[in-house]
């Protein structure tokens, strides 16, 4: 089986492929490896990034519907990255680590996980934690919700205006804690009226349901969308009679709000608002170079573990054609032979014996060749094959036994 690959399709590498695969359900990229053989990956879904990291029996070699298409350690990398908030449109930001987490524990309970994913999207989860807690990378205002809420309190203030969150999921849940004490006339407004009613109580908030969207824009000056729809909330005739200032903020993608040109109406879409969050990497210039540094010297130590991980397996493989060899001629000498059941024993405790002192000073020198060199991965290559065809050619000789 071949190392960690990935696809990727998100907002800064793939921005046109994008914004049509983000339509897709899960069950889509899960048919997308089942359908090409690959039974281990890991399904990452955000609002700006769909990711499949997977081991496949053989290279995939080249993309898939217009995605990114990395090669191992570049893959593991990029999910270091990913995993630190480098890759964010909010650098730093820490709801990443959430959704690796729940995408690992999907493929988890799913049975699409070897030890070396397992292990891969363990150490990722690590490394990002790692990031926070040693660089200011996370300090300040980080999420998507945050920086929409600093645009228009710089450009427009917040105090005393009417604001409406059209959503009633995690990102408008943090639109409401960053608006706490702001003084805005807030309303959440949502499918399910219950639902909008429930956090509206929460934050002292008034509700609505989605009904009547026209009402909703006249009777708010900010109206922001967030939701995981995969149709427009706000369509154009919408608001097409509307003649006073309004400011709409669309969190969402693909977007949930269909743009017109209008005199009145400030858009702020994601390409727009990662455009204004250049800034903040700007002024984070320092802090993203530490966690860069500790992204590519925990990826030197991943890659050392991982070919420890795969020396140990071709260790094993190397016991385990040991005794198929052993019990291959166990067999031929009870056929020739009238051996009697204990003396077989006994030659079969001598001959595990034998076999441990033959292959401990060659596994053990792997070992240390792993250890002490760092261009060592043609050497487990070319065991793997080697055993491979070793194996193969056992099995054959035991069918013609047969």
């Amino acid at each position: 089986m071949g190392d960690i690959e990935l696809l990727s399709w998100n907002y800064k590498d793939t921005p046109d492929t994008f914004s049509e695969i983000i339509k897709h359900d899960y069950r889509y990229f899960e048919s997308m490896m089942e359908s090409r053989s690959i039974k281990n990956y890991v399904i990452l879904v955000t609002c700006n990034r769909i990711e499949i990291y997977f081991r496949p029996e053989q290279i995939l070699m080249g993309s898939i519907e217009g995605s990114l298409y990395l090669e191992y350690p570049e893959s593991v990398k990029h999910l270091f990255m990913v995993a630190s908030g480098l890759e964010s449109m909010a650098i730093g930001e820490n709801d990443i680590l959430r959704q690796i987490k729940s995408s690992f524990d999907i493929a988890s309970k799913r049975g699409k996980l070897d030890k070396f994913l397992s292990y891969t999207f363990r150490k990722a989860l690590s490394v990002g934690k790692d990031v926070r807690t040693l660089t200011d990378i996370s300090h300040g205002k980080t999420s998507l919700s945050s920086i929409s809420l600093d645009i228009i309190q710089n450009q427009y203030g917040l105090a005393g205006k009417k604001l409406c969150i059209i959503g009633t999921g995690k990102m408008a849940t943090a639109l409401l804690n960053y608006l706490a004490g702001s003084k805005t006339i807030i309303t959440v407004a949502g499918r399910s009226v219950e639902h909008a009613r429930e956090l509206a109580i929460k934050y002292g908030a008034n509700y609505s349901d989605i009904s009547n969207i026209p009402s909703l824009i006249k009777s708010n000056e900010i109206i922001i969308v967030a939701t995981s729809s995969k149709n427009y909330i706000i369509r154009a005739e919408d608001y097409s009679n509307i003649n006073g200032n309004k400011i709409m903020i669309d969190l969402s993608n693909p977007p949930n709000i269909e743009q017109a040109m209008n005199e009145y109406i400030a858009f702020y879409d994601l390409d727009r608002i990662y455009s204004i969050s250049k800034e903040t990497r700007e002024h984070r210039k320092l802090e993203i170079k530490k966690a860069e540094e500790i992204v590519e010297n925990e990826l030197t130590l991943y890659t050392s573990k991982i070919n420890e991980m795969k020396s140990d397996d071709i260790i094993a493989a190397f016991y385990k054609f040991a005794n198929q060899i052993k019990q291959d001629e166990l067999e031929e000498l009870a056929r020739k032979t009238d051996i009697k059941e204990s003396q077989m024993e006994i030659i079969d405790i001598m001959m595990n014996s034998f076999t441990k002192k033959l292959l401990a000073p060659y596994t053990d020198s792997i070992k240390n060749f792993i250890k002490n060199n760092e261009n060592y991965s043609y050497i487990l290559e070319e065991y793997d094959t080697m055993l491979g065809n070793m194996m193969r050619k056992g099995k054959k000789a035991e069918i013609r036994k047969k």
